[in-house]
């Protein structure tokens, strides 16, 4: 009897399929052990994420799919699966696989989190945030989750609630795990011009020295039209080189030239770079004459003519600034700047061929240049010249000419031209402002676009066409009381015969 039990337990185990192979792996943050999953499966797994990296989600979709027909049940198989069903336009197979998963791992972070994206991707953020902060909760040492739901709080327009979280995280959480967090926040810090979070962020880390930090923050400040803040970070920290040039940079721009003027009188040419460093600091101080003397020290070199001819320039001496501008030798560095300076002069001393011909002979594909001789068409009352100088097919180009445009008094053609121009952050302020706030204009967002060119024209008010299409939009904006008295303030600054008139046309309506 009992050698015939035994054998029947045999049948039964020999029919009986092996217990699955597990491997320890990492899933929501935490090392477990997990199903084995077969080469092939990861064959396509890694075919889809290669897909998907293309932006190629159909193709995707179906390589995940095939990875997940093997009997695994693999979490991360399945939630990516679900994502590029989301992503390839197959909604209610994302939903059916989700919920696959979730009753496969029910108490799984990665589950919460693909939830979340795929809310998030529907716009429904509301939900997406619900389900972020289930996947944190499950598992709360999981970066993931943290940078989710922060991403989606700044997307709301929740800057600070999402600061304060990747901060509560980076802080709480040993930097080795919270590296992916902190990077975010910096991002974040960049990209909404937040210098003192950025300050922040990087204080947070260990891979940096106190200075350093400093300087990025500065940084940041002063290239997201933060001046004042910058000098402010960077006043302790003067005795840095880097941090010097920053400094004094950004002390012009904030209009502190008098704080500027005096560190340049004490300071040492070679802990500026040299005389020739030092004198081109002064002349952007509106110092001249102490750049001139300056100069006097510094070896001949075709930087230091264009600073003796740009000091000269700035003295009002301008005959002296076009003979020391144009022999500036072609080839040197500072030779296209030559030119156009050894122009302006000329311009100023009424000698428009000359001017002409200093321009010629730099080189055509230069932007500058070609505005330069835009302008001096301009003054020939050449319009048509000036604009077969540019491409309109290049956005810089396409700026010049709204520039142009403007110029020669055609100021809707400007409006347009700035009204289709795609900006980015590596655009220079000027441009971003105009083509921001017209683009806002054309959708009749009227107030957008004034509060966007008032910031402008408050850091930047020689831009007199700025502060005039200013006027106009606050009437466009109903603002009539505040566009006279914006009007008449920018009036007796108006030297432009065109752009006075045109004040005075909007003025009058």
């Amino acid at each position: 009897m009992g050698r015939a039990v035994s054998i029947i337990l045999l049948g039964v185990a020999a029919c009986t399929p092996p217990p699955p192979r597990t491997i320890p792996r990492v899933v929501d943050g935490l090392v477990e052990e997990g199903a084995f999953v077969s080469p092939y499966a990861y064959e396509w797994f890694i075919e889809g994420e290669v897909s998907a990296a293309k932006e190629e989600h159909d193709y995707a979709a179906i390589a995940l799919e095939t990875a997940t027909a093997a009997p695994s049940e693999d979490v991360l198989l399945m939630t990516r699966l679900a994502e590029e069903y989301e992503r390839s336009g197959a909604s209610r197979r994302a939903d059916r696989t989700l919920a696959l998963a979730r009753r496969s791992h029910p108490r799984s972070a990665l589950v919460d989190l693909t939830a979340g994206q795929i809310k998030r991707h529907r716009g429904d953020l509301d939900g997406a945030l619900t389900s972020f902060l289930e996947a944190k909760r499950q598992a709360p040492k999981w970066e993931e989750p943290v940078i989710a739901l922060a991403e989606t709080l700044r997307a709301q327009g929740h800057r600070l609630r999402a600061n304060a979280v990747l901060i509560e995280y980076i802080t709480v959480t040993h930097e080795a795990n919270a590296e992916g967090a902190r990077r975010v926040l910096v991002d974040l810090a960049r990209g909404g011009g937040d210098a003192e979070t950025l300050l922040r962020a990087v204080s947070l880390g260990e891979g940096s020295n106190g200075e350093r930090k400093t300087l990025m923050a500065a940084q940041l400040a002063f290239d997201t039209g933060q001046p004042a803040l910058a000098a402010r970070l960077l006043a302790e920290t003067v005795s840095a080189p880097e941090n010097r040039m920053l400094w004094l940079q950004a002390l012009m721009a904030s209009g502190d030239r008098k704080t500027a003027r005096e560190f340049l009188g004490s300071a040492k040419s070679d802990e500026l770079g040299g005389p020739v460093a030092h004198a081109e600091l002064f002349i952007d101080v509106d110092e001249p004459d102490r750049a001139l003397d300056v100069l006097r020290t510094a070896p001949s070199s075709p930087r230091a003519e264009y600073a003796k001819g740009m000091a000269m320039l700035e003295r009002g001496d301008y005959l002296e600034a076009s003979r020391a501008l144009c022999i500036v030798p072609i080839g040197s560095s500072t030779f296209e700047a030559a030119r156009i300076a050894c122009a302006k002069s000329s311009e100023v001393l009424r000698r428009t061929g000359a001017a002409a011909e200093a321009l010629s002979l730099a080189p055509h594909d230069s932007l500058a240049v070609r505005v330069r001789l835009a302008e001096l068409y301009l003054v020939q009352g050449d319009l048509r010249a000036a604009l077969r100088l540019f491409d309109a097919r290049l956005a810089s180009d396409r700026a010049a000419v709204a520039t142009i445009l403007e110029r020669a008094g055609h100021y809707e053609e400007a409006a347009a031209y700035y009204a289709t121009l795609e900006v980015n952050a590596s655009a220079d302020p000027r441009t971003h402002a105009r083509a921001t706030a017209e683009r806002l204009a054309a959708r009749r967002a009227y107030g957008l676009a004034t509060t966007i060119l008032e910031a402008w024209t408050t850091s930047a008010p020689a831009d007199l066409y700025a502060r005039v299409r200013l006027v106009e939009l606050l009437k466009e904006a109903g603002q009539p009381k505040t566009a006279a008295e914006r009007g008449l303030a920018t009036l007796p600054f108006v030297d432009d015969s065109r752009l006075r008139a045109h004040l005075v046309s909007i003025l009058a309506e």
